[in-house]
């Protein structure tokens, strides 16, 4: 009888791998408290790639399979593994077309690639890590250097995900008021000045309110800078609660607030403003001395159509109003000069005939 043919990666090389003998169980990678991470198994040879399969099992990880690199990308795209042994020769898609569809699709994220392969020229693992692999492995290898370059990609990518995490944490403080929660004065001035070029672009309305705690010093001073925090968490909370959820709202400074109304105009920001207003008055805080209130004055500017204004000149605008507000005295809403509200308007005496 003839002989068949061997394939291009004979058994043989496995021989390190007793199929006979169950594999010892290992610790799995998330027993600390950590998810196990995913390895993608891509091999053309079903014997191979199922004891590879197996060993990786054994592991602790959650573990794919793809006999071809066109499956490989499937598999990529459905289940995001973070780890991928590939190897080198396949038909249809070899591993350096495999890489090369990685690179070029935006919306993967790339794996930890270890290539095996029978290959072991220089030029090949050079391509292969030009490419984005980040490891080579020659076959036939060991599968004792396998679980250690698996464990090695392990670490990498455990890195590179809390480096991610942690670039997350810092921009996300970069943004956000740290007393309050609500977003800072940098990030929201930086959001308003892309929004007041996107609502004159597309003639649209645009409202920005500034809030100011009246006699907040007053509350410092009697019952405590603690204390004056609690009201300020307390007041930030309640314009969160009390503004819609794409409306942008943020401590602005000390005790100064801001928000900023989409699709809103002058006399429809008016009206927010004096519901946080009346929200605002009707908080009550404890204190061993007793319960207290305090109230809120805020400014109203709006985007006219019929003149350019940038976002400097719209913080002026509630600026003056806020501080005509204040001057009349307090607990109040007043609109910018050149949008007077109907309650400041001086009447108009009609023209003599």
């Amino acid at each position: 009888m003839e002989k068949k043919p061997e394939s291009k990666e004979s058994n043989s090389r496995f021989a390190p791998f007793p199929q006979s003998e169950p594999l010892p169980p290992q610790a799995a990678p998330g027993a600390d408290g950590e998810d196990a991470l995913g390895v993608l198994v891509v091999e053309d040879n079903s014997d191979i790639r199922e004891m590879v399969t197996l060993l990786v099992s054994s592991m602790g990880y959650h573990t794919y399979s793809a006999a071809t690199g066109k499956e490989a990308l499937e598999q990529l795209r459905l289940y995001t593994p973070d780890i991928v042994l590939l190897d080198l020769m396949m038909p249809e898609m070899d591993g350096f077309e495999f890489c090369r569809a990685v690179q070029a699709d935006p919306a993967l994220t790339t794996p930890h690639i270890i290539i095996t392969s029978a290959k072991d020229a220089l030029e090949d693992k050079v391509k292969g890590l030009e490419l984005g692999a980040a490891d080579y492995l020659t076959k036939p290898f060991d599968f004792t250097e396998l679980k250690a370059r698996i464990r090695a990609g392990e670490r990498i990518v455990r890195y590179q995900k809390m480096l991610k995490e942690q670039q997350v944490l810092l921009e996300q403080l970069a943004r956000e008021d740290k007393l309050t929660g609500l977003c800072n004065r940098r990030h929201f001035e930086e959001r308003a000045h892309e929004e007041c070029l996107r609502a004159q672009r597309y003639e649209r309305p645009l409202s920005l309110l500034l809030g100011d705690l009246d006699d907040f010093k007053q509350v410092n001073d009697r019952y405590g800078h603690a204390c004056g925090d609690m009201v300020l968490r307390q007041v930030g909370q309640t314009l969160l609660l009390h503004c819609r959820s794409s409306d942008l709202v943020a401590r602005y400074g000390g005790e100064e607030f801001a928000v900023l109304l989409f699709e809103t105009e002058a006399e429809h920001a008016q009206k927010v403003a004096e519901r946080l207003c009346a929200a605002i008055r009707t908080l009550s805080f404890s204190h061993p001395s007793g319960p207290f209130h305090i109230t809120i004055s805020f400014g109203v500017a709006s985007l006219l159509l019929q003149r350019k204004q940038d976002l400097t000149t719209l913080l002026e605008e509630a600026d003056k109003a806020l501080y005509a507000a204040k001057h009349k005295g307090r607990n109040r809403v007043e609109r910018g000069l050149d949008e007077p509200s109907p309650e400041t308007t001086p009447a108009v005496p009609a023209e003599k005939t």
